[in-house]
């Protein structure tokens, strides 16, 4: 099934909101343009929703872009780096592009899944179920890695309280500067089929990719760990 926004949307209208709502055939632009042999359709679609977001906020007049991720999140990453990539990388919280014009703020990253699905619950918030066709049709990495933190937090019940202090240093890092030290080059996805994916040169908005593997140049989550 595809996406569809719609009670957000109405959500958004009822209070006035302002909004943009951007839409691209990713799961189709992923079958023409990812190499077969290493079919990372997670990270793709990752890149280029977030190459989509930097556009709009670019040609609105936006800096800074709040993402929703929260604590558990974070921790999730941190075992798929290790476990799949052989780094320690998670996402960070809040941190400058490298074209030094949008900030990327994660807000609720001091915050516990439990507790954001409850306040949804309590306030009765607009909940959009995950439908991604690709997860439907592979094993969930990250739903695997949820459950192993689940039963260790059953046996360790400060197990997220440890995790944040271990991923503290990771998660300050302000920029996207792979030169300054952070970021040790590793196997990346081949930016060729990306950047023809993304329309070339700066095609309808949508510039290829920065050194940071992003569409559109910024996002740190690209290397920070899909199963292949």
């Amino acid at each position: 099934p595809e996406y569809n926004p719609g009670p957000l949307i109405d959500y958004m209208k009822a209070l006035g909101v302002r909004y943009h709502f951007l839409c691209k055939p990713l799961i189709e632009m992923a079958k023409k343009h990812l190499d077969p042999k290493k079919p990372s359709i997670c990270s793709f679609c990752a890149r280029m929703k977030r190459g989509m977001l930097y556009s709009c906020m670019r040609k609105e007049g936006y800096n800074v872009l709040c993402l929703g991720q929260h604590l558990d999140d974070f921790a999730e990453s941190l075992l798929m780096s290790a476990f799949h990539n052989g780094t320690l990388r998670t996402m960070k919280a809040n941190y400058s592009v490298e074209a030094h014009d949008l900030r990327v703020a994660r807000p609720l990253v001091y915050v516990r899944e439990r507790v954001m699905a409850q306040f949804s619950a309590e306030n009765k918030l607009p909940i959009i179920q995950d439908n991604c066709p690709a997860c439907f049709a592979a094993p969930k990495e990250r739903h695997r890695i949820k459950l192993v933190l689940a039963q260790q937090e059953f046996e360790h019940p400060n197990l997220f309280w440890s995790l944040q202090k271990a991923m503290k240093p990771l998660m300050s890092i302000n920029h996207a500067d792979r030169s300054r030290g952070w970021f040790e080059a590793g196997p990346e996805e081949d930016e060729a089929p990306l950047q023809a994916a993304a329309g070339g040169d700066c095609e309808n908005g949508m510039c290829g990719l920065g050194s940071d593997g992003a569409m559109g140049v910024g996002s740190d989550d690209a290397m920070v760990s899909q199963a292949p």
